[in-house]
């Protein structure tokens, strides 16, 4: 599992700078229940790279890996969206956000792996993704990548429901 989490780091490393810089987006590596997920957002998206914070809302796309994904040859992603209501700046409904973003990706993540949009207002997308240990960077970078793709869609949203 270690290694995995240092591929984890080492992408958050590589990816961090280009990120920021071209999209206004945060990559970061977190620890959280036993695990060190990587995740990305926008700072006005979220509190989640807040250490102070007392709990999380917002909105931030995480990839993780459990041991039970690692003996399955595979590691999780998805798009969290928590406690939008508090969501300082707006005033949005976490179904209706959830009902208007999942129409608006749709099309464009139906090729990712293993992906779904059948959840509550929570998750708003989940997937699994195969791996192994020599292609996990590879991997994750697809990922991050892909989501830079439909990232534009929240802030398009979030606009709508500014305060």
């Amino acid at each position: 599992m270690d290694k995995y989490l240092n591929i984890l780091k080492q992408q958050e490393h590589r990816l961090a700078p280009g990120l920021l810089k071209r999209h206004r987006l945060v990559c970061k590596q977190l620890t959280f229940e036993g695990t060190a997920p990587l995740y990305v957002a926008k700072p006005h998206w979220t509190n989640r790279f807040d250490a102070e914070k007392d709990s999380t809302i917002g909105l931030f796309f995480a990839i993780w890996v459990t041991p039970q994904l690692i003996e399955r040859k595979q590691f999780a992603y998805n798009l969290h969206s928590k406690q939008l209501r508090n969501l300082p700046g707006y005033k949005v409904t976490s179904r209706k956000f959830a009902s208007e973003f999942r129409i608006a990706i749709k099309d464009k993540v139906s090729d990712w792996p293993e992906i779904s949009l059948d959840y509550g207002p929570v998750t708003l997308f989940e997937g699994r993704d195969s791996c192994e240990r020599d292609s996990f960077a590879q991997k994750v970078e697809q990922r991050v990548t892909a989501f830079v793709k439909i990232h534009a869609e929240v802030d398009t949203l979030l606009a709508g429901y500014a305060a």
